[in-house]
């Protein structure tokens, strides 16, 4: 059974998304809204603190509660997924193409440091957790809209630091993966896996997020070089990009596998029949 301040939050909820409070909407001061349903101030405070961290509300100075826009209900941006060349030749997903390294706030554009691994980096290199890497910090951004950013730090493998050590310093042009591609005279490929999470205040700042309520939308890019004949697959980096979910949604195409290649098959029986025991 929901608590009270959780049902009372469910209330405002719905009275949010139906458009009763619209967004930059005030709403109503807590002992008003605790005498409509009949509890205590600290139950509506709990009920307000609840959407709060669900990124539906924020406290304004001198205007009290109010209701958060939310970029995400305009589809201000959708990422799909595929490497393309920039006009600069730099490899980049295609709806960045404009976009450019931001200082850091210090004025750095990449920092080039040596930390302790995470926990899912250092399985996909294959090295202990908190093993110290070369890692390649950026802030990479729309630099015509404020908000339109993203964390990229690039995670550099053991043995492309020992073969390759001036991708430890400035690459030149081109970047990390042209040089890459130039010392082993083959192409790189990348894959990824996407996931999200709540961000550290320093993200936050970084990325223009709100401080509570917004997660974070993180892609973890494995660029590697495939086997080839008895070698085996080499990963090279693991990037960790970090965005607002917010602003930023993937996207990506759904083709038709060779099961459901039109015309196809007419379908037989009940698909939701329970099989038979046995």
């Amino acid at each position: 059974m929901a608590a009270r301040y959780e049902e009372i939050a469910r209330d405002l909820r719905e009275r949010i998304s139906s458009g009763e409070y619209m967004p930059g909407a005030t709403l109503p001061l807590m002992r008003d809204v605790a005498e409509e349903y009949g509890v205590s101030d600290i139950t509506v405070r709990k009920a307000y603190g609840l959407l709060r961290r669900e990124g539906l509300i924020e406290s304004r100075r001198r205007a009290g509660t109010v209701v958060r826009e939310h970029p995400d209900r305009l589809r201000l941006t959708v990422r799909t997924r595929q490497i393309e060349r920039d006009e600069l030749g730099y490899y980049s997903g295609p709806e960045s193409q404009h976009w450019r390294p931001l200082p850091h706030p210090d004025g750095e554009k990449t920092k080039v440091v040596s930390l302790p691994v995470p926990t899912d980096i250092a399985d996909i290199l294959e090295v202990e957790t908190g093993y110290e890497l070369t890692v390649r910090r950026r802030l990479i951004g729309d630099p015509d809209v404020e908000t339109h950013r993203q964390l990229a730090d690039s995670w550099i493998s053991p043995w492309v630091s020992e073969e390759l050590p001036q991708l430890s310093g400035g690459t030149g042009l081109g970047g990390m993966y042209d040089r890459l591609e130039e010392w082993q005279g083959r192409p790189l490929q990348w894959r990824e896996e996407i996931s999200a999470r709540m961000p550290t205040p320093e993200e936050a700042e970084a990325l223009v997020m709100p401080p509570t309520g917004v997660p974070l939308l993180r892609a973890l890019r494995v660029t590697f070089f495939p086997s080839k004949g008895k070698k085996p697959e080499r990963i090279a980096e693991v990037q960790d990009i970090r965005m607002s979910a917010e602003i930023f949604a993937v996207g990506y195409p759904l083709p038709r596998g060779a099961s459901a290649q039109w015309p196809v098959t007419p379908a037989t029986g009940d698909y939701y029949k329970t099989a038979p025991e046995g």
